[in-house]
């Protein structure tokens, strides 16, 4: 019963004015540019983020090594919260002075974290930049997509509630003029329409 009362601006009827005709050609213009251009949006705006990420990744990855240390001092234990699971305080890492061999040849030391369970003369791993200082890991590829897929899903969903609401803005203006010509036709239909002893 809702589709056929959607419908019947559609089809021929001498009730139908050229109003319902432009509120329902209105309304499924939107309708398809909101289906068509919401997704459309976030996948263009996931794809140009996952571009400029990627291109991130491999520049990071390029200039960045994974070099050998000794760990020469460990600071103490670092408590970071407690486990909700079990109620235990939850030990995540350390500080710790170490030395490596940069990759212009020359000995380097800093702080770095290392595990709970390493300590002085351990061995481990750092990432340096081209100087051989101490520096954060590259971006991932996995972590770069996941931005990139949060980015595109939040501009498709940005687009859908932009796009809801300049359709029903649309269909608010569109009632105001049919609910206005109502009011002239009325008006010229005259006051006394309908009355028994109006001739009518």
């Amino acid at each position: 019963m809702r589709l056929r009362s959607r419908l019947w601006r559609w089809r021929r009827n001498p009730l139908r004015r050229r109003s319902d005709l432009a509120e329902a050609w209105a309304g499924l213009l939107a309708a398809v540019v909101i289906a068509v251009g919401a997704p459309a949006a976030g996948w263009a705006t996931g794809a140009a983020v996952n571009g400029a990420l990627q291109q991130t990744v491999r520049a990071q990855r390029a200039e960045r090594a994974y070099l050998p240390a000794v760990v020469l001092k460990a600071g103490p234990r670092e408590v970071t919260g407690t486990d909700p699971e079990s109620g235990t305080l939850r030990e995540e890492g350390r500080a710790a002075t170490a030395r490596w061999t940069g990759p212009d040849g020359k000995q380097h030391s800093g702080t770095v974290r290392i595990a709970v369970d390493q300590g002085k003369g351990d061995r481990i791993y750092v990432w340096t930049d081209p100087h051989g200082n101490a520096t954060t890991p590259p971006l991932d590829a996995a972590t770069a997509t996941a931005h990139a897929a949060m980015a595109g899903l939040g501009t498709a969903l940005l687009a859908l509630v932009l796009g809801t609401i300049s359709r029903q803005t649309l269909m608010w203006q569109l009632m105001r003029r049919r609910l206005a010509e109502w009011e002239r036709e009325w008006a010229a239909a005259g006051q006394d329409w309908g009355r028994a002893d109006a001739g009518g």
